[in-house]
Protein backbone atom coordinates (compact mmCIF):
# COMPACT_ATOMS: atom_id res chain seq x y z
CA UNK A 1 0.00 0.00 0.00
CA UNK A 2 1.76 3.27 -0.98
CA UNK A 3 2.28 5.75 2.01
CA UNK A 4 1.00 9.54 1.81
CA UNK A 5 4.38 10.59 4.11
CA UNK A 6 5.98 9.34 0.96
CA UNK A 7 4.48 11.74 -1.19
CA UNK A 8 6.15 15.06 -1.60
CA UNK A 9 4.36 18.20 -1.47
CA UNK A 10 4.16 19.76 -5.57
CA UNK A 11 6.86 22.64 -5.78
CA UNK A 12 6.14 26.09 -7.37
CA UNK A 13 9.55 26.39 -9.51
CA UNK A 14 9.30 29.80 -9.74
CA UNK A 15 9.43 29.61 -6.01
CA UNK A 16 12.03 27.61 -5.98
CA UNK A 17 14.30 29.58 -8.33
CA UNK A 18 14.23 32.43 -5.40
CA UNK A 19 14.51 30.07 -2.34
CA UNK A 20 17.81 28.55 -3.82
CA UNK A 21 20.08 31.67 -3.91
CA UNK A 22 18.73 32.98 -1.18
CA UNK A 23 19.63 29.77 1.44
CA UNK A 24 23.42 29.58 -0.86
CA UNK A 25 23.57 33.19 0.14
CA UNK A 26 22.81 32.67 3.56
CA UNK A 27 24.88 29.51 4.04
CA UNK A 28 27.68 31.49 2.28
CA UNK A 29 27.65 34.23 4.66
CA UNK A 30 28.06 31.71 7.16
CA UNK A 31 30.89 30.19 5.82
CA UNK A 32 32.55 33.78 5.42
CA UNK A 33 32.17 34.67 8.85
CA UNK A 34 32.74 31.25 10.39
CA UNK A 35 36.35 31.37 8.68
CA UNK A 36 36.63 34.24 9.76
CA UNK A 37 37.44 36.17 5.75
CA UNK A 38 34.82 38.13 5.62
CA UNK A 39 35.25 40.56 2.71
CA UNK A 40 32.66 43.52 2.27
CA UNK A 41 32.43 43.48 -1.64
CA UNK A 42 31.86 39.85 -1.19
CA UNK A 43 29.58 40.32 1.74
CA UNK A 44 27.52 42.98 0.54
CA UNK A 45 26.60 40.90 -2.72
CA UNK A 46 25.27 38.16 -0.99
CA UNK A 47 23.23 40.22 1.65
CA UNK A 48 21.80 42.20 -1.97
CA UNK A 49 20.82 38.91 -2.94
CA UNK A 50 19.02 37.86 0.42
CA UNK A 51 17.16 41.10 0.41
CA UNK A 52 16.41 40.76 -3.20
CA UNK A 53 15.03 37.02 -2.99
CA UNK A 54 13.00 37.64 0.59
CA UNK A 55 10.92 40.59 -1.47
CA UNK A 56 10.53 38.18 -4.42
CA UNK A 57 8.78 35.57 -2.09
CA UNK A 58 7.23 37.57 1.08
CA UNK A 59 7.22 41.13 0.00
CA UNK A 60 4.27 43.23 -1.54
CA UNK A 61 2.34 41.41 -4.45
CA UNK A 62 2.68 44.56 -6.47
CA UNK A 63 6.31 44.20 -5.68
CA UNK A 64 6.89 40.50 -5.75
CA UNK A 65 5.77 40.52 -9.73
CA UNK A 66 8.19 43.19 -10.52
CA UNK A 67 10.92 41.29 -9.25
CA UNK A 68 10.24 38.10 -10.84
CA UNK A 69 10.03 40.40 -14.09
CA UNK A 70 13.90 41.89 -13.02
CA UNK A 71 14.98 38.72 -11.79
CA UNK A 72 17.40 37.66 -14.61
CA UNK A 73 18.88 41.27 -14.98
CA UNK A 74 19.04 41.90 -11.29
CA UNK A 75 20.58 38.11 -10.67
CA UNK A 76 22.91 38.82 -13.92
CA UNK A 77 24.29 41.60 -12.49
CA UNK A 78 24.60 40.22 -8.74
CA UNK A 79 26.73 37.03 -10.07
CA UNK A 80 28.66 38.89 -12.85
CA UNK A 81 29.82 41.46 -10.07
CA UNK A 82 31.17 38.56 -8.29
CA UNK A 83 32.80 36.83 -10.94
CA UNK A 84 34.79 40.32 -12.49
CA UNK A 85 35.59 40.66 -8.30
CA UNK A 86 36.94 37.30 -8.48
CA UNK A 87 39.32 37.98 -10.96
CA UNK A 88 40.50 41.45 -10.91
CA UNK A 89 39.25 42.79 -7.84
CA UNK A 90 39.86 40.58 -5.34
CA UNK A 91 41.99 37.80 -6.64
CA UNK A 92 44.16 36.52 -3.58
CA UNK A 93 41.33 36.43 -1.40
CA UNK A 94 41.10 33.17 0.27
CA UNK A 95 37.03 32.81 -0.46
CA UNK A 96 37.54 33.92 -4.28
CA UNK A 97 38.04 30.27 -5.55
CA UNK A 98 34.45 29.70 -3.31
CA UNK A 99 33.09 32.64 -5.07
CA UNK A 100 34.29 31.60 -8.81
CA UNK A 101 32.83 27.84 -8.17
CA UNK A 102 29.16 29.39 -6.86
CA UNK A 103 28.99 32.18 -9.40
CA UNK A 104 29.69 29.09 -12.15
CA UNK A 105 26.82 26.80 -10.21
CA UNK A 106 24.16 29.35 -9.51
CA UNK A 107 24.38 30.82 -13.30
CA UNK A 108 22.23 27.58 -13.83
CA UNK A 109 19.56 29.16 -11.58
CA UNK A 110 19.57 31.87 -14.14
CA UNK A 111 19.41 29.87 -17.08
CA UNK A 112 16.63 27.61 -15.36
CA UNK A 113 14.44 31.10 -14.56
CA UNK A 114 14.96 32.26 -18.32
CA UNK A 115 13.17 28.80 -19.49
CA UNK A 116 10.46 28.87 -17.02
CA UNK A 117 9.20 32.11 -17.70
CA UNK A 118 10.23 33.03 -21.64
CA UNK A 119 9.27 31.24 -25.00
CA UNK A 120 11.82 28.33 -25.93
CA UNK A 121 13.83 30.63 -28.42
CA UNK A 122 13.87 34.20 -26.26
CA UNK A 123 15.15 32.59 -23.45
CA UNK A 124 17.95 30.35 -25.38
CA UNK A 125 19.22 33.91 -26.51
CA UNK A 126 18.83 35.27 -23.43
CA UNK A 127 21.04 32.35 -21.57
CA UNK A 128 23.86 32.77 -24.68
CA UNK A 129 23.67 36.69 -23.80
CA UNK A 130 24.47 35.60 -20.31
CA UNK A 131 27.14 32.89 -21.09
CA UNK A 132 28.57 35.46 -23.52
CA UNK A 133 29.16 37.95 -21.01
CA UNK A 134 30.64 35.68 -18.27
CA UNK A 135 33.25 34.71 -21.15
CA UNK A 136 33.75 38.68 -22.14
CA UNK A 137 34.45 38.94 -18.15
CA UNK A 138 37.07 35.74 -18.06
CA UNK A 139 38.68 36.15 -21.39
CA UNK A 140 41.16 38.77 -20.21
CA UNK A 141 42.42 37.10 -16.98
CA UNK A 142 42.44 33.84 -19.11
CA UNK A 143 44.97 35.43 -21.50
CA UNK A 144 47.07 37.01 -18.61
CA UNK A 145 47.76 33.49 -16.68
CA UNK A 146 48.30 31.38 -19.42
CA UNK A 147 50.99 29.15 -18.10
CA UNK A 148 49.89 28.93 -14.81
CA UNK A 149 48.82 25.59 -13.00
CA UNK A 150 45.81 27.47 -11.08
CA UNK A 151 42.23 25.28 -11.78
CA UNK A 152 41.00 28.74 -13.26
CA UNK A 153 44.02 29.98 -14.86
CA UNK A 154 44.86 29.57 -18.93
CA UNK A 155 42.21 28.80 -21.61
CA UNK A 156 40.34 25.76 -19.26
CA UNK A 157 38.35 27.60 -17.57
CA UNK A 158 36.23 29.91 -20.59
CA UNK A 159 36.86 26.24 -23.11
CA UNK A 160 34.71 24.42 -19.74
CA UNK A 161 32.68 27.14 -19.30
CA UNK A 162 31.93 27.32 -23.26
CA UNK A 163 30.83 23.77 -23.28
CA UNK A 164 29.39 22.81 -20.32
CA UNK A 165 27.01 25.80 -19.88
CA UNK A 166 26.40 25.99 -23.48
CA UNK A 167 25.27 21.68 -23.40
CA UNK A 168 23.30 22.99 -20.79
CA UNK A 169 21.42 25.71 -22.74
CA UNK A 170 20.84 23.36 -25.83
CA UNK A 171 19.00 20.71 -23.03
CA UNK A 172 17.40 23.26 -21.32
CA UNK A 173 15.77 24.47 -24.37
CA UNK A 174 14.64 21.14 -26.20
CA UNK A 175 12.83 20.41 -22.32
CA UNK A 176 11.03 23.50 -22.99
CA UNK A 177 10.51 23.32 -26.51
CA UNK A 178 9.36 20.18 -25.65
CA UNK A 179 6.98 21.26 -22.53
CA UNK A 180 5.57 24.53 -24.73
CA UNK A 181 4.53 22.41 -27.56
CA UNK A 182 2.48 20.00 -24.82
CA UNK A 183 1.00 22.86 -23.58
CA UNK A 184 -0.38 24.00 -26.85
CA UNK A 185 -1.19 20.39 -27.97
CA UNK A 186 -3.52 20.60 -24.72
CA UNK A 187 -4.88 24.22 -25.87
CA UNK A 188 -5.83 22.91 -28.49
CA UNK A 189 -7.24 19.46 -27.13
CA UNK A 190 -9.32 22.07 -24.82
CA UNK A 191 -10.76 23.95 -28.28
CA UNK A 192 -11.28 20.55 -29.79
CA UNK A 193 -13.24 19.32 -26.56
CA UNK A 194 -14.70 22.41 -26.45
CA UNK A 195 -15.98 22.73 -29.95
CA UNK A 196 -17.38 18.68 -29.91
CA UNK A 197 -19.25 19.37 -26.80
CA UNK A 198 -20.92 22.98 -26.93
CA UNK A 199 -22.70 24.58 -29.51
CA UNK A 200 -21.25 27.61 -31.08
CA UNK A 201 -24.88 29.56 -31.83
CA UNK A 202 -25.69 29.24 -27.88
CA UNK A 203 -22.82 28.21 -25.72
CA UNK A 204 -24.74 25.53 -24.33
CA UNK A 205 -23.70 21.48 -23.96
CA UNK A 206 -25.17 20.01 -27.12
CA UNK A 207 -26.20 16.35 -27.87
CA UNK A 208 -22.91 14.73 -27.49
CA UNK A 209 -21.98 16.00 -24.20
CA UNK A 210 -26.06 15.34 -22.98
CA UNK A 211 -25.55 11.76 -24.19
CA UNK A 212 -22.33 11.81 -22.08
CA UNK A 213 -24.03 13.10 -18.56
CA UNK A 214 -26.70 10.82 -19.41
CA UNK A 215 -24.40 7.69 -19.08
CA UNK A 216 -24.27 8.22 -15.84
CA UNK A 217 -26.94 9.98 -14.61
CA UNK A 218 -27.41 11.25 -10.77
CA UNK A 219 -30.22 9.38 -8.95
CA UNK A 220 -33.35 11.45 -9.04
CA UNK A 221 -32.79 13.72 -11.97
CA UNK A 222 -35.70 14.84 -13.97
CA UNK A 223 -34.74 14.87 -18.12
CA UNK A 224 -37.03 17.38 -19.95
CA UNK A 225 -37.53 18.12 -24.08
CA UNK A 226 -38.22 21.07 -25.60
CA UNK A 227 -39.29 21.99 -28.61
CA UNK A 228 -38.79 26.23 -29.52
CA UNK A 229 -42.09 26.60 -31.96
CA UNK A 230 -41.83 29.89 -34.19
CA UNK A 231 -38.19 29.44 -35.52
CA UNK A 232 -39.10 28.94 -38.91
CA UNK A 233 -41.96 32.08 -39.09
CA UNK A 234 -39.23 34.63 -37.37
CA UNK A 235 -36.29 33.39 -40.34
CA UNK A 236 -38.99 33.79 -42.75
CA UNK A 237 -40.09 36.90 -42.05
CA UNK A 238 -37.35 38.68 -40.11
CA UNK A 239 -33.97 36.71 -41.57
CA UNK A 240 -31.68 34.15 -40.30
CA UNK A 241 -29.89 36.62 -37.28
CA UNK A 242 -32.98 37.08 -35.73
CA UNK A 243 -33.73 33.48 -35.59
CA UNK A 244 -30.29 33.16 -34.25
CA UNK A 245 -31.09 35.77 -31.59
CA UNK A 246 -34.21 34.49 -30.70
CA UNK A 247 -32.32 30.52 -29.66
CA UNK A 248 -30.31 32.73 -28.03
CA UNK A 249 -32.68 34.49 -25.90
CA UNK A 250 -34.29 30.24 -25.44
CA UNK A 251 -30.97 29.35 -24.29
CA UNK A 252 -30.53 31.58 -21.60
CA UNK A 253 -33.89 31.40 -20.45
CA UNK A 254 -33.59 27.57 -20.09
CA UNK A 255 -29.95 28.01 -18.77
CA UNK A 256 -31.09 30.32 -15.85
CA UNK A 257 -34.42 28.17 -15.59
CA UNK A 258 -32.61 24.99 -14.47
CA UNK A 259 -31.30 26.28 -11.15
CA UNK A 260 -28.10 25.27 -9.52
CA UNK A 261 -26.95 21.67 -10.19
CA UNK A 262 -29.22 21.60 -13.51
CA UNK A 263 -28.07 21.86 -17.28
CA UNK A 264 -29.38 23.11 -20.51
CA UNK A 265 -28.56 21.48 -24.00
CA UNK A 266 -29.08 22.60 -27.11
CA UNK A 267 -29.62 19.06 -29.30
CA UNK A 268 -31.38 19.90 -32.31
CA UNK A 269 -32.24 23.35 -34.64
CA UNK A 270 -34.69 24.01 -32.53
CA UNK A 271 -34.89 21.23 -29.65
CA UNK A 272 -33.23 21.51 -26.08
CA UNK A 273 -32.92 19.20 -23.53
CA UNK A 274 -33.00 20.13 -19.88
CA UNK A 275 -31.08 18.10 -17.00
CA UNK A 276 -32.99 19.58 -13.71
CA UNK A 277 -31.72 17.64 -9.86
CA UNK A 278 -34.62 16.40 -8.29
CA UNK A 279 -36.67 13.29 -7.99
CA UNK A 280 -40.18 14.96 -9.10
CA UNK A 281 -41.09 16.56 -12.07
CA UNK A 282 -41.31 20.27 -11.43
CA UNK A 283 -44.02 22.45 -13.36
CA UNK A 284 -41.75 22.12 -16.48
CA UNK A 285 -44.83 23.64 -18.22
CA UNK A 286 -44.75 26.90 -15.92
CA UNK A 287 -40.98 26.85 -16.33
CA UNK A 288 -40.85 26.74 -20.19
CA UNK A 289 -44.17 28.87 -19.94
CA UNK A 290 -41.78 31.96 -17.86
CA UNK A 291 -38.45 31.84 -20.49
CA UNK A 292 -41.11 31.56 -23.81
CA UNK A 293 -43.00 34.73 -22.28
CA UNK A 294 -40.15 36.31 -21.98
CA UNK A 295 -38.82 35.83 -25.39
CA UNK A 296 -41.78 37.05 -26.35
CA UNK A 297 -41.96 40.22 -25.39
CA UNK A 298 -39.49 40.69 -28.30
CA UNK A 299 -40.86 37.94 -30.63
CA UNK A 300 -44.49 37.52 -30.54
CA UNK A 301 -44.48 34.33 -33.03
CA UNK A 302 -42.48 32.05 -30.32
CA UNK A 303 -43.70 29.43 -28.30
CA UNK A 304 -42.61 26.47 -27.34
CA UNK A 305 -43.63 22.54 -25.94
CA UNK A 306 -42.13 20.63 -23.25
CA UNK A 307 -42.22 17.13 -21.54
CA UNK A 308 -40.13 15.68 -19.42
CA UNK A 309 -39.55 12.34 -17.66
CA UNK A 310 -37.94 10.96 -14.43
CA UNK A 311 -34.74 8.72 -14.00
CA UNK A 312 -35.51 4.96 -13.91
CA UNK A 313 -33.05 2.16 -12.85
CA UNK A 314 -31.42 0.57 -14.84
CA UNK A 315 -32.63 2.59 -18.08
CA UNK A 316 -30.09 3.14 -20.59
CA UNK A 317 -29.97 7.05 -21.96
CA UNK A 318 -31.42 6.76 -25.25
CA UNK A 319 -34.96 5.09 -23.70
CA UNK A 320 -34.45 8.06 -20.93
CA UNK A 321 -34.64 10.50 -24.08
CA UNK A 322 -36.81 9.29 -25.51
CA UNK A 323 -39.22 8.65 -22.56
CA UNK A 324 -38.74 12.85 -22.58
CA UNK A 325 -39.26 13.35 -26.58
CA UNK A 326 -42.38 11.28 -26.54
CA UNK A 327 -43.92 13.76 -23.19
CA UNK A 328 -42.95 16.51 -25.45
CA UNK A 329 -44.65 15.53 -28.72
CA UNK A 330 -47.79 14.69 -26.41
CA UNK A 331 -47.68 18.17 -24.40
CA UNK A 332 -47.28 19.79 -28.37
CA UNK A 333 -50.23 17.50 -29.42
CA UNK A 334 -52.53 19.19 -26.32
CA UNK A 335 -51.17 22.34 -27.25
CA UNK A 336 -52.48 21.63 -31.34
CA UNK A 337 -55.58 20.36 -29.95
CA UNK A 338 -56.50 23.39 -27.24
CA UNK A 339 -55.88 25.88 -30.52
CA UNK A 340 -57.99 24.46 -32.85
CA UNK A 341 -60.58 23.81 -29.88
CA UNK A 342 -60.16 28.18 -29.52
CA UNK A 343 -60.80 28.50 -33.50
CA UNK A 344 -63.73 26.97 -33.45
CA UNK A 345 -65.29 28.20 -30.22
Amino acid sequence: MRRSWLRLPPLDPLRLVFWAPMVAAGLGLIILYGRGIPSPFYVGVLVAAIVFDLLGLFGPTWLRARLREQFPVAYLLLLLSAWAASFYVLPGHPATPMVRLAALMHTTTLYVFLFLRRRPLVAAWHALVTLGAFLAVVLPYSLQSYGRGGAFDGPMLPLTLLLTHGTLILTLRSFAEARFALAEARVRAQALHELAHHDPLTGLPNRRALEQDLAGPPTGSVLAVVDVDGLKRVNDTLGHAAGDDLLRRFAHGFARAVGPGGRAYRISGDEFALLIPGPEIPHLEDLVGTVAGEVRRTYPQADASVGGAPWQAGECASAWLARADRAMYRHKERERRSGQADDRT
